[in-house]
């Protein structure tokens, strides 16, 4: 099975549609110094190396800072069944979607 690609300036609308788990595979300090608001943090060396449990039933929408682990990542579970997609360009393009948003207010 594949995976989707998801662009930050339509990531609000994918998660309420598909009732994603937008999940934040970037290291727990990276995290915490900023993310977006409702990811989980799942470090991306603990799911691939089988230590987190993730639901087969529901759609993964993964990012990491630029794109290319989560990406990766998304290869590597959608080759095991997984629903998932990856946002394209990551929280980079992610924080520069929001602050577009609040510049355009």
């Amino acid at each position: 099975m594949a995976f989707d690609l998801v662009y930050a300036s339509e990531l609000e609308q994918v998660l309420k549609e598909s009732r994603g788990l937008l999940i934040d595979i970037r290291m727990r300090e990276d995290y915490y110094r900023g993310h977006w608001p409702g990811a989980v943090n799942y470090c991306y060396e603990d799911i691939a190396a089988g230590m987190v449990r993730l639901p087969k039933r529901r759609r993964l929408i993964l990012y990491c800072d630029h794109g290319g682990s989560s990406m990766q990542l998304a290869r590597e579970l959608g080759q095991e069944g997984y629903q998932v997609s990856t946002v394209v360009g990551g929280y980079e393009a992610m924080k520069k979607v929001r602050e577009n948003y609040f510049k355009n207010r």
